[in-house]
């Protein structure tokens, strides 16, 4: 909670405006907090029910909360609200419980919804990022042509709006905001059909019938036809209930849903009423609570605060985290490091820090099946420069008089994460007599003696140099590997007798030679 205003105002920045929930408040069973490195959840009496082991904790939904395992190698899971685990810490990444689905990444995996059991109900194979499920239906993408599109699928993982969009937001109301190429904003209803034209800056899911909008600078708020029921003229507008949270300048207030200002815009900073009968507002350097008729309820004092509901708020003074009741007594005392994100954006904006899922799936079959170690780019070791210019299709003017390693191919894609260099190893110039000197010139009768590849891993193949070359390593036959070789120190080398293969990585690169035995 040291960094909650610092989060919430990149948040802000990204958007013109942010919608909140709907009249109903948040319901929290247990609360995530940290003491020190761990994460652990407390009651609103303070008591520790589930002790501190985990690096992310959640907000507890449909009985189960995305937790991480604390140390540098943690896995994913979900526990129950007695801290044991009902889906094991297997995974990379995940997302919270919507809609009796979450969706999960295995190491090198493809996003994978699955239910409260664990049991595995969707895997989009293709998908570069997923989002949880709203309305039936989840939002993802794929990478095409070197952009991000973005679809829904249903349930059953079936496609029922094709990737099309550059950005969606989740159903709600059976309706959903799309952006098109062009950066502007639109809504469609359930089969994608376009149901409320492409003309918004910024635009939010639909609360109750109505939709918080960006146009132009400014924002305001539409009904279900798309027609304005509050036309843009403030800076900044957020949905909150029954209410709108609205900025004018540098100051806050809130208006009704049909943009009469109730409470006049006083405040440096507010969060949401949260279905509660308060809300956080920033007074000066301190935030206090106010009424829906904007009378003080709590008098500032905090150095941050979140929405009151299920009869506590969450408070930090002195650089500690406490817990008040409605009337700003101290149920807890300050006494805890911070809260875990996704409890903020819970009670803020009825969402969830973890909504979405990338990909780790990394397919490698494509590069293996590049990398030919008995006849690379169709050549063999005795091969002439003269049969790679035909093979290659490349000019005698890429070859180097005054070196024995010539670059053919450079940054030739492989997959959409992965490009490779080939190079190979030849005295590519020799030297005949012209009058009373000698003069360098092409040889194209000049044998290969070397070539070598050099694979570029980058986007989720970054880190899977060690993947690529173990499946380099499993594909080498009739070689056997030789310690014995100088270069076996920082190499891995094999050889059959008259041809060695040289493996190795740096970092997102792997290296593959293939030489002719001394």
């Amino acid at each position: 909670m040291r960094n909650l205003s610092g989060v919430l105002s990149l948040v802000l920045i990204s958007l013109v405006l942010l919608s909140c929930g709907g009249n109903s408040a948040p319901s929290i069973s247990l609360i995530p907090v940290q003491n020190g490195k761990d994460f652990q959840y407390i009651d609103k009496e303070g008591k520790i029910i589930i002790n501190p082991q985990f690096a992310v904790a959640s907000v507890f939904r449909e009985g189960l909360a995305l937790v991480k395992t604390s140390g540098d190698k943690g896995k994913f899971g979900f526990i129950n609200e007695d801290g044991k685990y009902e889906i094991a810490a297997n995974y990379k990444d995940g997302t919270v419980f919507s809609e009796g689905l979450a969706w999960v990444v295995s190491e090198n995996g493809a996003p994978t919804a699955i239910d409260s059991k664990g049991e595995i109900k969707i895997t989009l194979q293709d998908a570069e990022a997923v989002k949880i499920f709203r309305d039936g239906l989840a939002a993802f993408s794929i990478l095409k042509d070197g952009e991000y599109q973005w679809g829904f699928v249903d349930k059953e993982g079936k496609v029922i709006i094709s990737p099309q969009f550059s950005a969606t937001g989740n159903f709600s109301e059976g309706k959903c905001e799309v952006l098109n190429k062009d950066g502007k904003w639109g809504y469609v209803d359930a089969e994608g059909k376009l149901i409320i034209n492409y003309q918004f800056d910024a635009a939010n899911k639909f609360v109750d019938g109505q939709a918080a909008v960006g146009f132009d600078g400014k924002a305001g708020a539409i009904d279900e036809n798309g027609k304005y029921v509050i036309n843009p003229q403030f800076d900044e507008i957020r949905t909150d209930g029954d209410l709108y949270a609205i900025r004018q300048g540098d100051k806050w207030g809130w208006s009704n849903r049909e943009g009469e200002i109730i409470i006049n815009p006083q405040f440096e900073s507010v969060y949401s009423f949260s279905g509660g009968e308060s809300a956080p507002v920033k007074m000066g350097k301190d935030w206090g609570y106010v009424d829906k008729e904007g009378k003080v309820k709590i008098n500032p004092q905090f150095d941050d605060a979140l929405p009151i509901t299920n009869g506590f708020g969450i408070v930090q003074s002195g650089k500690k985290i406490g817990l008040i009741d409605e009337e700003g007594k101290y149920l807890v005392n300050p006494q805890f490091d911070e809260i875990n994100y996704d409890l903020l954006f819970y009670l803020i904006y009825d969402g969830t820090f973890y909504e979405s899922v990338t990909s780790d799936y990394f397919n490698i079959a494509p590069i293996v099946s590049r990398i030919n170690l008995s006849s690379p780019e169709g050549l063999t070791l005795g091969s002439t420069l003269g049969d790679l210019i035909k093979k290659v299709n490349v000019k005698e003017e890429i070859f180097n008089q005054y070196r024995d390693t010539h670059l053919v191919l450079e940054n030739i894609p492989l997959t959409s994460d992965a490009t490779v260099n080939f190079s190979v190893q030849a005295k590519s110039h020799k030297e005949v007599e012209d009058g009373w000197y000698l003069v360098s010139v092409f040889n194209s009768s000049a044998p290969i003696t070397g070539f070598s590849y050099t694979i570029n891993l980058s986007g989720k193949g970054y880190s899977k140099a060690d993947q690529v070359l173990a499946a380099i390593e499993k594909g080498i036959k009739g070689f056997k590997k030789d310690e014995a070789d100088p270069a076996s120190k920082d190499w891995t080398v094999y050889t059959n007798g008259t041809q060695k293969i040289y493996l190795n990585m740096n970092g997102p690169q792997v290296n593959v030679w293939v030489m002719k035995a001394q």
